[in-house]
């Protein structure tokens, strides 16, 4: 069996994890206003752009620029926000979460009493 590691550095993680947070969050409001009517092809032409176009960046076939980030959340009547905070938690966040057992006394071995002569 072939094992693969991959190391991903600081850098390309952290925007690795904003694109997919702007993506998730994207097609949140889209499915909210998609529950409401709205289609791809209204949303394509509140932008004067082609369908094609959006169902591109929607999907993630195509790149989303600040710009065209802006231009969508103005078309679902969207209003985008920003924070740059410092992290809750170190840089490695793949830290296995504490046991049940934290904090409990070390466990006990107990062996069955043997019959000594």
């Amino acid at each position: 069996m072939t094992f693969f590691r991959f190391d991903i550095q600081a850098r390309s993680r952290k925007a690795a994890r904003l694109m997919g947070r702007v993506r998730r969050e994207l097609l949140k409001a889209v499915m909210e206003e998609r529950s409401a009517g709205l289609t791809q092809q209204a949303l394509a032409q509140r932008l004067q752009a082609q369908r094609a176009t959006i169902n591109r960046q929607l999907s993630g076939e195509a790149e989303i620029t600040l710009r065209g980030l802006a231009d969508l959340a103005w078309a679902l009547d969207r209003e985008i926000t920003v924070e740059l905070r410092r992290p809750d938690r170190p840089e490695g966040q793949n830290i296995a979460p504490m046991t049940s057992t934290v904090g409990h006394q070390p466990v006990r071995i107990i062996t069955p009493k043997t019959r000594q002569d």
